[in-house]
């Protein structure tokens, strides 16, 4: 269903605040809006050197943990460093290791990060033996980063066998600290005389963020926040403050790949991190921006959360995060080159698996259509891989507005998953809520993890359906939040600029949405290799025009005549050259603004649910328009989607195919806009893989004899399916080397040729031949939906 867009008041910014923000108004108006208000509060969020970040000895617990891990330092004992394979505790553990090392030896120092499949979270008890029993090493110290502060057997087994125990972490307390007076030093081994013999307690030092009283700057920092802290008065108690910096590279990948919440101190040093990492020498990340084809004098938060994290984070989701800290803390550029290559192969296999459980995940719902009648999708099968299904879920998510819990369940073994929400479920509680039915669980409001016996899953299904009623939380006004208006004629590259200056943006600091009402689009073209995205231009009513990006927007349709159009505002770097640029956010049919308030009843649709009838052609209006499109029409004759924009207003609509996509309905509803909808949804179309591949075929080789030209929308009409669907089907053809895909020419038209050159590499066939198994299967499940959903479902 289509958003609703909530345009939230101007703030009006003081003369002090202006004039100490300087440059643009519309500046110092957003930092008001966003809580910034006064000039005390503007510039140390604006400018680093306005900001006083805290001493890391205000961290609590952490002077004493760094004055342990010096003199182990100084009296040479070897330190096993415990880690974590997210990106927060890969980058942590690379941090704390270089730093340590730095500081002493390589051999002094060893580390670990556990194995997602084999481990789990944690300091687990029988792989810490393993590093206990090694005569090769003998740790004198153990210290953890992003993990520890739940992991009383470990420090137990640690404290047994003599080390020295130091906890770095950051998330939440376990409840034997319940009752902890916070801002103070968290009760140890040294000053605790009931520590029993479980117990994190016997740890040597415990440092972590949520011993700091509420509000506190340093209460939100991240794994790699609090490590670097911890560095920073290692390098001052060894007279080396000023050489701490160099690891700032680190933290801000860290804290951009983790989501972390960007306010206070860990805003700081991501913008003093990012400055770092602009022009690192860290060997492993050249290697890594260098494949992921960045260049670091222009590198934003945005390259590290869509280009740089999820590399790293399929490292820890697919294989041995290991590999990342190797890859971090080398010097060597053949292994950094060696390393980055394998963090590269994984990521296509992190792409290959997602679009593969996508499309079971569809396949599933389609065959049980009923699942989408309890208030969260669960789902579960034996081959799907742990470290993918969290993806996969989001996915789903988005496709059906519910929540989502999906798990891998091999033959003889417990259920286990990932279960990720809606804004208005806490989906942690609700499954908390039926732990009779688990063996485990854990989360938050968004997002949980779970493992239950397999012959559990359907009553679990029931039961949490049932337990999501009881735990519906205030989500808020639902709709798109739009920050401000701006006229088009106002947007030019120095007011970007002026934006940027309120970046970097992230959790806690969202990008801001501006609209502009009334413009048309002069231009639309399809754009990359398989025209999956589209550049815009769009005028407004005075001529002022703007170029727009749209990435995965090729296939939405927008709303015919004038349009109001919501934006982010971005710089284009290209060649050395910079350039304003748009990046799209949503659309709407542009609102009639009037001053005048007239009482008028809104005009209803009448709607005719005749899907579960036998209906013949003559039961229905003459005057109607027909949506009646794909191979197996019989005697209907074929009647497509492309010809809704000339229908005149108000006359009855007939949906005599199941639509292939809520999309295509909603605007043929929208550009009909008819009195009377009659809804048959006849099957009219074959959605197999053989059946398309050889539909599209046979349309590629009739346009190679003719002019070589194909309008993706007239493909998708013919055969009733989405344009999404025949993208993927001639990129699927180009690969198999039957065709090539020459050029993206306006109005969605791609000109093809006989194919040439070298076939592409196995990953990435197999990618593309996931992503289109991927999208068929969301048009088979989206038409058994259709076939049984009720009238208020189908978002008319």
């Amino acid at each position: 269903m289509p958003k609703s867009w909530i345009l939230l008041p101007p703030a009006q910014p003081t003369e002090d605040l202006r004039a100490a923000v300087g440059g643009h108004p519309l500046v110092a108006m957003l930092l008001a809006q966003r809580g910034f208000d006064t000039p005390a509060k503007a510039l140390p969020f604006l400018d680093v050197d306005h900001y006083t970040p805290a001493p890391p000895s205000a961290l609590v617990g952490l002077e004493r943990a760094a004055h342990i891990l010096h003199a182990a330092l100084a009296q040479g004992q070897k330190i096993l460093v415990w880690g974590d394979f997210d990106v927060d505790g890969q980058t942590s553990t690379s941090l704390l290791v270089a730093a340590l090392r730095d500081l002493s030896s390589d051999e002094q120092v060893r580390f670990h990060v556990p194995n997602r499949f084999t481990e789990s979270h944690g300091i687990r008890v029988a792989k810490l033996t393993e590093y206990l029993t090694d005569p090769s090493f003998q740790p004198g110290l153990l210290l953890s980063c992003d993990t520890g502060i739940a992991d009383a057997d470990g420090v137990g087994l640690a404290k047994d066998y003599g080390l020295t125990v130091v906890i770095t972490d950051h998330h939440d307390l376990p409840a034997e600290f319940a009752g902890c007076q916070l801002g103070v030093d968290p009760p140890c081994a040294e000053d605790a005389a009931d520590v029993g013999l479980v117990s994190v307690r016997r740890a040597d030092a415990i440092v972590n963020p949520k011993f700091q009283l509420p509000g506190d700057p340093l209460r939100t920092l991240p794994g790699v926040g609090v490590a670097y802290k911890l560095v920073q008065r290692l390098y001052e108690l060894a007279d080396r403050k000023d050489e701490a910096e160099k690891y700032l590279d680190l933290v801000a990948l860290g804290i951009v790949a983790d989501v972390a919440e960007q306010v206070n101190d860990a805003r700081y040093l991501l913008q003093r991190g990012l400055e770092r990492l602009r022009r690192t020498q860290r060997t492993g990340l050249q290697a890594l921006m260098n494949n992921a084809r960045i260049n670091p004098n222009v590198l934003n938060a945005e390259d590290i959360g869509f280009q740089l994290g999820p590399r790293m984070n399929a490292l820890g989701r697919l294989e041995d995060a290991t590999v990342a800290v190797d890859l971090l803390t080398t010097r060597d550029p053949i292994r950094a080159g060696e390393l980055a290559a394998i963090m590269e192969r994984l990521n296509g296999q992190r792409r290959l698996l997602t679009h593969q459980i996508t499309a079971t995940a569809m396949d599933i719902i389609e065959r049980n259509p009923h699942y989408l009648d309890f208030n969260a999708i669960v789902l579960a099968h034996p081959q799907w891989h742990a470290g993918i299904v969290g993806i996969v879920a989001s996915r789903i998510v988005e496709e059906f507005n519910k929540p989502t819990v999906l798990m891998l369940n091999p033959p003889g073994e417990p259920a286990r998953g990932s279960a990720r929400s809606t804004p208005g479920v806490d989906i942690g509680a609700s499954i908390a809520a039926c732990a009779d039915l688990l063996l485990g669980h854990g989360g938050h409001p968004g997002a949980a993890g779970l493992s239950l016996p397999a012959e559990n899953i359907d009553h679990f299904r029931r039961e949490l359906s049932r337990q999501i009623e009881h735990h519906r939380i205030e989500a808020g006004p639902e709709g798109l939040r739009i920050d401000a208006e701006i006229p088009f004629i106002d947007l030019d590259l120095p007011l970007v600029e002026q934006i940027e200056r309120l970046g970097p943006f992230g959790n806690g600091n969202a990008k801001p949405v501006f609209m502009s009402r009334r413009l048309t689009v002069v231009d639309d073209r399809r754009i990359g290799k398989d025209g999956t995205h589209r550049r815009l231009l769009l005028a407004d009513e005075k001529g002022s025009k703007q170029p727009v990006i749209w990435f995965r927007g090729a296939d939405v349709v927008l709303p015919e005549g004038p349009i109001d159009f919501a934006y982010g505002l971005g710089i284009n770097e290209y060649k050395g050259e910079r350039s304003l640029q748009l990046g799209y956010v949503d659309s709407r049919a542009a609102e009639v603004e009037s001053i005048e308030v007239v009482d008028v009843a809104p005009k209803r649709m009448q709607v005719h649910d005749l899907r579960a009838e036998m209906v013949q052609p003559a039961d229905l209006p003459a005057d109607a328009f027909w949506l009646a499109e794909g191979a197996a029409l019989g005697n209907i004759p074929f009647h497509s989607r492309l010809e809704a924009p000339a229908a005149a207003a108000g006359r009855p609509l007939v949906v005599w195919s199941v639509p292939p996509s809520g999309d295509l309905l909603s605007w043929l509803v929208e550009t009909v806009d008819p009195a009377e909808l009659y809804l048959v949804g006849q099957a009219t179309s074959d959605d197999s893989l053989d059946a398309v591949l050889k539909n599209v075929a046979g349309m590629a080789k009739y346009a190679l004899g003719r002019d070589s030209r194909l309008p993706i929308d007239r493909l998708a009409a013919r055969i009733a399916t989405t344009e999404a669907v025949i993208r993927h089907s001639l990129r699927w053809l180009e690969v198999k080397k039957l065709i090539r895909l020459v050029e993206w020419e306006g109005g969605d038209v791609v000109r093809i040729a006989p194919a040439d050159g070298d076939a592409l590499d196995e990953i990435e066939r197999q990618i593309l031949e996931a992503e289109l198994d991927e999208q068929l299967a969301e048009v088979r499940a989206y038409r058994r939906f259709f076939k049984r959903a009720k009238i208020a479902e189908l978002g008319l």
